[in-house]
């Protein structure tokens, strides 16, 4: 008994088609540098700790410097976390005729920007950012909202790709 595959049905091959680029908020460089944050953190506690010779006092039968240890830990699970709860929840899709950002994991929430709807695009980066190549797009609507796309992996790219899907002209044919 083999496995048989289904072949895709027109529909979903056709949109498959259509996606132009699909990512996810890029959390790499977040996490690298809260890490090296959290390290940097503690070298210099533990190093008062001991310099001050409290390290090895007791809190509650456990010395000081394993609370530090463990209170640092816990802080770098919840903000390594937070960063994945991010990247979960976010999808961004272009294709050939919109952009969609899609949001949420409990309650899902979809925003679709079309070449009608599309006024500006602006791309932010910090000094990290530009040294990771990473950065938000924050796209403006006709109608004065804003679509903000966090932490894009190569935004320069990203965004010139938006741009030229949104910079299409529509074209109806009337009756």
């Amino acid at each position: 008994m083999g496995l048989r595959v289904l072949p895709l049905s027109r529909d979903s091959s056709d949109e498959l088609r259509s996606i132009v680029w699909r990512g996810n908020p890029w959390v790499f460089p977040s996490m690298l540098a809260r890490t090296v944050t959290v390290i940097a953190v503690a070298i210099v506690l533990f190093w008062l700790e001991f310099f001050f010779n409290v390290a090895y006092d007791f809190v509650l039968f456990i010395p000081v410097f394993l609370w530090t240890g463990l209170l640092l830990f816990i802080f770098w699970i919840f903000s390594i976390l937070h960063l994945l709860l991010v990247r979960a929840s976010h999808v961004y899709i272009l294709r050939k005729d919109s952009l969609e950002v899609r949001s949420g994991i409990l309650t899902s929430k979809s925003y679709v920007v079309t070449p009608s709807g599309f006024s500006d695009l602006e791309v932010t980066r910090t000094i990290s950012g530009r040294i990771m190549d990473s950065g938000d797009i924050v796209i403006h609507t006709q109608g004065e909202s804003e679509l903000k796309m966090q932490r894009v992996r190569q935004p320069l790219k990203v965004s010139d790709q938006i741009r030229e899907v949104m910079a299409r002209p529509i074209v109806r044919i009337g009756e």
